[in-house]
């Protein structure tokens, strides 16, 4: 008998609870005030378009004073910056070495590139290191 009366307990309550469980969600603005955004300002529109109209506006855009108001000034011609020497890690000069960029040449013999370091009136191939060379040399 007692099982049964725990069991029909049991069986009673369970929906209340359950009902309980179930309450609609609460709303998203109960934590802080709607802030509706404001109306932008328009312009008024101008449906005239008579000839009169027109030339009214174009006056208005003439008379505006330009960004730039005098000649624009010619640019200086620069002669481009002298190739410097490059020699070679034993102090060779060598002849088909292009520089690229500042450190940094490119052999046209190879297609390779190579990083120097300046040295006296020109540049100085930096070897690369031992673990990125090739076995047997």
């Amino acid at each position: 008998m007692k099982r049964f009366t725990g069991w029909l307990l049991l069986a009673t309550l369970s929906p209340a609870l359950a009902l309980a469980q179930l309450k609609p969600p609460p709303s998203p603005t109960a934590t802080r005030p709607v802030q509706l955004p404001q109306p932008s300002p328009q312009k008024p529109k101008s449906d005239d378009r008579s000839q009169a109209a027109e030339n009214a506006r174009l006056r208005e855009r003439l008379e505006k004073p330009a960004l730039r108001t005098g000649p624009a000034k010619p640019r200086p011609i620069t002669a481009p910056a002298a190739q410097r020497p490059v020699y070679g890690s034993n102090g060779q000069p060598l002849n088909q070495m292009q520089e690229t960029s500042p450190n940094r040449v490119l052999d046209t013999r190879t297609g390779r590139y190579y990083d120097t370091v300046p040295s006296g009136d020109g540049q100085r191939v930096v070897p690369p290191p031992k673990s990125s060379r090739p076995a047997g040399r």
